[in-house]
């Protein structure tokens, strides 16, 4: 099982990967990017732990160099390979109960509490990102890669190249709302505030740099994650 992993693997925000790379840059105050546990509400914690179980599988950046890395075309395949175990049946749709069972294991893993049926179900709700009423196995592997994208002075270069598919090194309007996964209603309104509201703090120029996408990144984690 996956999650046999996770025994003596400390979880962190950035564990170690052998075909990870992060890019620097100065995205975030580091303490923004501390979890702050004692004041989040508890559907939130249970979301929270169980992102960074799954970062513990080596979902998130390191600083280790790339030999042949893989293209990936969306959030979801960069911890694809890592994470889709949760899906038991492979059909593409992430129960409660699949949920819950890998609760158990991660909370035999890395000690904590398991959660109860109200926090299964806002995390439920949580990652349903599209608000269909159904939390899909896309959706959720693209909580993950957004909650590990950014750390506190490094962004994941995977991530980078999900977005600037043209490889100039900025990330457009159009591919920024393309690399973001559909939100649901107002959705696309929700990704044209949160790239030009970066944009505009910067320089206006339509476009995002490293450090303007590491913040648009971190600012989209916020709205559809709540931290």
């Amino acid at each position: 099982m996956a999650l046999q992993r996770l025994r003596g693997v400390g979880v962190s925000r950035t564990p170690t990967s052998a075909h990870r790379r992060a890019v620097m840059c100065c995205a975030t105050d580091p303490q923004t990017r501390r979890y702050q546990t004692s004041f989040v509400p508890m559907g939130h914690k249970v979301a929270s732990q169980l992102l960074t179980a799954g970062l513990a599988l080596g979902i998130s950046f390191s600083a280790s160099p790339v030999v042949a890395a893989p293209q990936y075309n969306s959030l979801a395949d960069i911890v694809r390979s890592s994470f889709e175990f949760v899906d038991e049946n492979k059909d593409g749709v992430i129960t409660k109960e699949e949920l819950l069972r890998t609760s158990k294991a991660v909370a035999e893993d890395v000690d904590f509490m398991l959660p109860d049926e109200s926090q299964l179900d806002f995390a439920m709700k949580l990652f349903d990102l599209n608000q269909d009423g159904t939390l899909s196995t896309d959706e959720l592997l693209a909580s993950i890669a957004l909650d590990g994208a950014v750390g506190d002075d490094a962004i994941d270069a995977d991530v980078v190249n999900v977005f600037d598919k043209d490889g100039d090194g900025f990330v457009s309007l159009r591919e920024f709302k393309s690399g973001v996964p559909p939100l649901g209603p107002n959705g696309e309104a929700a990704k044209e505030y949160i790239f030009s509201r970066v944009d505009q703090v910067i320089n206006g120029d339509n476009r995002l740099d490293t450090q303007e996408f590491a913040n648009a990144l971190t600012l989209t984690r916020t709205v559809v994650l709540g931290y």
